[in-house]
């Protein structure tokens, strides 16, 4: 391992070290999640890792990790990756998410994952049966990708108070990475997915598009997903937000309540 490499690693051990004191605020019902949750639904997450932490201030935003919910579809696609996470999984491979990060690239997981952490569920509004099929066919071909470590030392501005920063590297501070590279981290691949199947995370903008000498000519334009944060799905107007994690204790009509 050289020098480069070395640093990188050490780097990615660093950013991804759990912190102290994390607190879940209300209980996750697991069971309801499996039985409710469909496929395309995406799981936003507050982490308890340092990137997390520099994500959700730079974003102000809950939300630092977001995964997609493909429930069976792995199995059915099957291979090698659906063979392993069989092995691995048992039963809950029938309710794995995808997920992208630094240490494993993109992989599975099952959906207990995330059962002791602060969760939201937004559901794209509206998706087609066939538009679904192909946001999954687009994740699943992910699998296995790993970050280019190559771009690693662009997340070292992470740990730079903003107002040190040179004024040229200030206008992007956060989106790190070429657009490759990017594509395969936490909520990038995920909005990819969905741009292939022409499903808009955030609203569409007009960018001028002159030709033939018409100098008001616009198009219509997304957002490149190197750019959509996990919290842009909790902001989407596509996505509605479900809280499918919740048991039915915190149902109770609040004049029925014993306030101590």
């Amino acid at each position: 391992m050289g020098l480069h490499d070395a640093i990188a690693s050490w780097l990615i051990r660093y950013l991804t070290g759990e912190l102290p004191g994390y607190q879940r605020r209300v209980p996750n019902d697991l069971p309801r999640m499996m039985e409710t949750m469909e496929p395309c639904d995406i799981l936003l997450v507050e982490g308890n890792s340092r990137i997390s932490q520099m994500i959700m201030y730079l974003t102000q935003s809950s939300w630092s990790h977001a995964a997609i919910y493909i429930g069976d579809a792995l199995l059915r696609w099957g291979g090698p990756h659906a063979d392993e996470a069989l092995a691995r999984y048992g039963e809950e491979a029938a309710t794995l998410l995808v997920e992208s990060d630094m240490i494993n690239g993109v992989t599975v997981r099952p959906l207990s994952k995330y059962q002791d952490r602060n969760i939201r569920i937004c559901r794209p509004h509206g998706l087609l049966l066939e538009d679904r099929d192909r946001v999954l066919s687009v994740v699943l071909s992910h699998l296995g990708v790993q970050y280019d470590r190559r771009n690693i030392f662009d997340l070292a501005r992470y740990l730079t108070p903003f107002h040190l920063l040179p004024r040229k590297f200030r206008r992007r501070p956060f989106y790190f990475g070429s657009s490759g590279s990017r594509e395969v981290i936490c909520s990038a691949l995920i909005a990819k997915a969905f741009y292939k199947a022409s499903y808009p995370i955030q609203p569409m903008v007009r960018v001028p598009d002159p030709v033939a000498g018409d100098p008001t000519r616009t198009r219509i334009m997304a957002r490149h997903p190197s750019y959509i944060m996990p919290r842009d799905f909790d902001l989407s107007p596509n996505f509605e937000v479900l809280k499918l994690h919740l048991s039915g204790q915190g149902q109770m009509p609040y004049a029925e309540m014993a306030w101590g």
